[in-house]
């Protein structure tokens, strides 16, 4: 028997399932639209000459970054995600919030205070730098993945 609570839910539920899949459908067609403004967003907040100011070290320690995350996430992806890897490299950027962190731990630990402005551009730049590779990698990663699978899959055809 079902209580007025059980019949409210489930009255509730079906539509909304309904209207999900249907949102779905919806917003997948027009995500492509949407691209310009959120890359129009990111980039709008980007300083390029904080590269200037870091020079190699910054690039360097951007492209650290993106080999010292990446390769974990690619194999993370594939192994627990079931994926092909492109997800896990196109996670390995360093997110903008990183750049407050080392004035956050310069504000705990006072002896970090006189770093703190150089690590912060450090950290800046290599914001900026993966914010720039990292879509580059990404698709170059994921048409080498099509490919090979679409070589398997004539070299199966074949046979």
């Amino acid at each position: 028997m079902f209580s007025s609570a059980q019949y409210y839910r489930s009255w509730w539920a079906l539509p909304w399932g309904t209207l999900t899949l249907n949102y779905e459908n919806f917003s997948a067609k027009r995500l492509q639209t949407l691209i310009p403004f959120f890359a129009f967003a990111l980039g709008n907040t980007i300083d390029l000459t904080v590269i200037a100011q870091t020079g190699l070290l910054g690039i360097l320690l951007g492209v650290a970054v993106i080999i010292v995350t990446g390769i974990p996430l690619i194999i993370a992806d594939k192994l627990i995600g079931g994926g092909d890897g492109t997800a896990g490299i196109a996670a390995s950027s360093s997110a903008g919030a990183a750049v407050a962190t080392p004035v956050l731990i310069a504000e705990m630990v006072p002896a970090f205070k006189p770093m703190a402005p150089a690590a912060t551009s450090l950290v800046a730049t290599a914001v900026i730098v993966t914010s720039i590779l990292v879509p580059i990698l990404t698709s170059i990663w994921s048409r080498k993945v099509k490919a090979r699978a679409a070589k398997i899959e004539i070299l199966g055809t074949v046979k």
